[in-house]
């Protein structure tokens, strides 16, 4: 893949030069917690100098000139919760912008921040083996397709695998913002039949990619399957239908309880896998750390999940779209400018 090289001009001339710096700058001031006006807006600049070019926290610190060690200590009395707040109100400027307003396709998934310390710390999970590592902090998200790019509408940490009971918090979020529901995608690490017979219970339509362990399907094959897992009681068992589709000479089997065909199920489904790419991107905006303190990791994962919202919502019905290299150019630039009076006025 070939990377454009961006330049200053990149940034659509038609906006004030700092007006996304500015912006971003407002919206972290929201979440942070001080006393002090003055190192409120020291500690925002290092927070996105580290979140914007992927570097620790200290780092960007020194470059600024600012004490590095008292801005972590700052960071580590802040509650990773109001970010969770802010994340909510930009979905609802999304709203006021008349986003939103329609039944939602949202697709849920994890994500896990590999991790090489100490597996006893607290938040760290195991997971599967990446980059020379076993275990990790897990995020579940769920999050919906708008304008072509991912808006995570909420996200949780993931300290076990109880399955149903983080996707019945992220259902919970979605409803508490007034949002409604048309269809959820599940991959196959969340196939469950508590889970499935809540999502029965609440006439939430789902189609799940779910393991098959029985005899190879045939590509064709439509059915209602009942589960027969010895560890569940009768009454626990689930009832779905059960799809299987062809793809690239693989056979992937769907559960749901939709009625759409075969055909339509899978091009539903296809939404889902670009939620890869709203993991990439949010991954452009993480600040890098080696602490095992955990406020300090659900911290810097729900701030790189804020400014990706904010990056969607800059670019909502604009005519002009600002990539994420271009933003990030942007407001990198203005960090380093930012001890001009003028530019911190807005001018």
């Amino acid at each position: 893949m070939v990377i454009k090289l961006t330049s200053y001009s990149s940034i659509p001339r038609r906006c004030d030069r700092a007006k996304a710096y500015l912006y971003l700058k407002d919206w972290t001031n929201k979440f942070l917690q001080t006393k002090n006006p003055k190192r409120k807006q020291d500690i925002t600049k290092v927070l996105l100098s580290a979140a914007f070019n992927n570097h620790y926290v200290e780092g960007c610190a020194n470059t600024l000139n600012v004490c590095g060690q008292t801005v972590r200590n700052h960071l580590k009395q802040q509650d990773p919760n109001r970010l969770l707040q802010v994340n909510q109100q930009i979905i609802h400027e999304m709203k006021k912008k008349g986003a939103l307003s329609k039944p939602l396709t949202l697709a849920v998934d994890w994500h896990d921040e590999m991790y090489y310390g100490d597996p006893k710390a607290e938040g760290v999970v195991g997971a599967m083996p990446k980059n020379g590592s076993f275990f990790a902090y897990r995020f579940a998200t769920i999050s919906v397709l708008l304008n072509g790019e991912r808006l995570t509408l909420a996200t949780v940490p993931m300290l076990d695998r109880c399955i149903f009971l983080h996707v019945k918090h992220l259902l919970d979020c979605v409803f508490e913002l007034g949002l409604s529901i048309e269809l959820l995608l599940f991959d196959r690490g969340y196939f469950s039949t508590e889970l499935i017979n809540y999502l029965n219970g609440s006439k939430i339509k789902f189609i799940m990619h779910m393991p098959w362990h029985r005899e190879a399907l045939k590509p064709a094959t439509d059915m209602l399957y009942t589960t027969t897992s010895h560890k569940k009681t009768r009454v626990e068992q689930a009832s779905f239908r059960v799809v299987a589709v062809e793809q690239n000479g693989r056979v992937l089997v769907f559960a749901t309880n939709t009625s759409f065909r075969r055909r339509k199920l899978h091009r539903l489904f296809r939404k889902r896998w670009g939620i890869e790419t709203s993991y990439r991107l949010i991954g452009l905006f993480l600040a890098k750390t080696t602490s095992k303190l955990y406020v300090l990791r659900r911290l810097y994962f729900f701030l790189g999940v804020v400014l990706y919202n904010l990056w969607v919502l800059w670019n909502f019905r604009r005519r002009r779209h600002t990539p994420t290299y271009a933003l990030k150019y942007n407001v990198r630039l203005f960090l380093v400018l930012s001890w001009l009076p003028d530019l911190e006025e807005g001018g």
